[in-house]
């Protein structure tokens, strides 16, 4: 086949996801959520029009419908003549645009359905304008590319794949067919693949790796129509599955966000594990300071505070690992689910490669594998804190109970004390003027010999508290 091919109406749309509101976030980053989405529609604008821009998304903030359209007129139309739109809505917790463009319209703004040389980069092209216009941002969550066309005078399968490899080593930069291939099928007549560049070697913690991994990943698919069938049916065909596979790909790319989000908990939690062993080794040391009497309470209750701080951090990243198991499994089965729509919907197509995701033992099964694993795994670092502390805490106790016991029998002793001192000098004060000689003839008298008799059983009990407390 020659190279000098031609393709009629090269088209290219974008679907981007960014969160609204993630779980435990605060109202600042969610408004700068709603900002930072606002910006890829708007950010040509100036500072007072942009403003009333945000306003009128941030007003849908707290609603709750599933599926909100964020603009009065649907669609925010790239200016004259260019041939494209921003088509921005509110999914639950996600925002999603939609960035479509075909190039520049003819001199009648009709669309430009003249064919174009492959060699001519046509796709490259529009992928750059787009770029351009919301300033190289990506999606927080994740985005797939979307490229279509017709392709002039070629009809057979092979003829068609070999087009759409040609277009692939145009628009990725890092392309390899084999390596990106997940699989190909048929869709309304046209043939359509699905690739993904995804590299693994960035280096980083699981945030670090997720924002360079978002940036350099490519999620891509390639429809391509043959020549039998015309540009007014294609778009008609190809608009037709945008509400679909908006909501298929937004499912697919929370199943993937939400896996490397579990890799930084992973790495939170190994991180307080490692903090906690010299809490460990000083409670392994308990039994000897007590005997030794070198226990001092001040450094327990020091170690206490800090290991509570730990099982506090410890337990909201363990919560935060299960949380993105639920996320995981939900849109897992959110996927499969509108796949199993898209299928019914179109049953002359072949759209089996699309389980690859979510039935791999590559992919999906792996994922859900492996935050399991590590979450069965980090449980018990949990149990340990608890159990940690909470020996910690009853020696802190115990050795509390000592200290007010001996200060109980300290307060004991001078209350009788004064008791006795306060009846005695009752009694003496009870005689007559002592005369000049001494005289000890008070301790017959029966005011004293009733104190004492009174007094006694104290004494004796305290005699018994002290010998019992050594």
């Amino acid at each position: 086949m020659s190279e000098n091919f031609e393709i009629i109406f090269p088209s290219i749309d974008i679907f981007l996801y960014d969160l609204k509101d993630g779980l435990g976030q605060e109202k600042t980053t969610i408004d700068q959520n709603c900002r930072n989405f606002c910006k890829k529609i708007y950010g040509d604008l100036d500072e007072t029009k942009f403003e009333e821009k945000y306003k009128q998304f941030h007003n849908y903030q707290d609603t709750e419908v599933e599926v909100i359209e964020l603009l009065d007129t649907r669609n925010r139309n790239f200016p004259s003549p260019l041939d494209g739109y921003y088509y921005p809505v509110q999914i639950g917790d996600t925002y999603a645009l939609q960035i479509n463009y075909s190039g520049k319209l003819d001199a009648n703004s009709k669309y430009n359905d003249k064919p174009q040389g492959i060699k001519d980069e046509p796709f490259l092209k529009l992928k750059q304008e787009i770029t351009q216009r919301i300033s190289g941002q990506t999606g927080t969550i994740g985005q797939t590319w979307l490229f279509w066309g017709k392709v002039k005078s070629y009809n057979t399968d092979q003829e068609i794949e070999k087009v759409a490899q040609k277009c692939y080593t145009q628009i990725v930069s890092n392309y390899d067919w084999e390596r990106d291939l997940i699989g190909k099928g048929k869709l309304e007549e046209g043939m359509i693949f699905e690739l993904w560049y995804s590299p693994q070697n960035l280096g980083g913690n699981g945030k670090e790796f997720w924002e360079k991994f978002r940036q350099e990943n490519g999620h891509v698919f390639i429809w391509l129509f043959p020549d039998s069938v015309s540009p007014d049916e294609m778009i008609k065909r190809v608009r037709s599955t945008y509400y679909q596979f908006m909501r298929l790909w937004l499912y697919r790319h929370k199943v993937v966000w939400s896996y490397y989000q579990s890799r930084y908990q992973k790495t939170l939690l190994k991180k307080k594990y490692v903090e906690i062993q010299p809490a460990i080794k000083q409670t392994k040391e308990l039994p000897r300071l007590l005997q030794s009497n070198n226990l001092k309470l001040s450094k327990l209750q020091e170690t206490l505070t800090s290991n509570l701080i730990n099982l506090s951090d410890y337990t909201i990243a363990l919560n935060s690992l299960e949380n993105h198991i639920r996320t995981i499994k939900l849109n897992l089965d959110n996927y499969e689910s509108r796949l199993n729509d898209i299928q019914n919907k179109y049953v002359r197509s072949d759209l089996e490669f699309l389980k690859t995701f979510s039935e791999s033992e590559n992919c999906t099964k792996k994922y859900q594998r492996q935050v399991e694993a590590d979450h069965a795994n980090l449980s018990p670092g949990l149990t340990l804190l608890q159990n940690l502390n909470s020996t910690i805490q009853g020696i802190i106790d115990l050795e509390q109970t000592k200290s007010d016991r001996k200060l109980d029998n300290t307060i004991a002793i001078a209350g009788i004390g004064l008791a006795i001192g306060g009846i005695t000098a009752t009694a003496i004060s009870a005689q007559k003027d002592p005369p000049l000689t001494y005289n000890i003839s008070f301790l017959t008298e029966p005011v004293f010999v009733w104190s004492m008799v009174l007094s006694a059983p104290f004494l004796i009990a305290l005699l018994f508290r002290l010998f019992r407390s050594r």
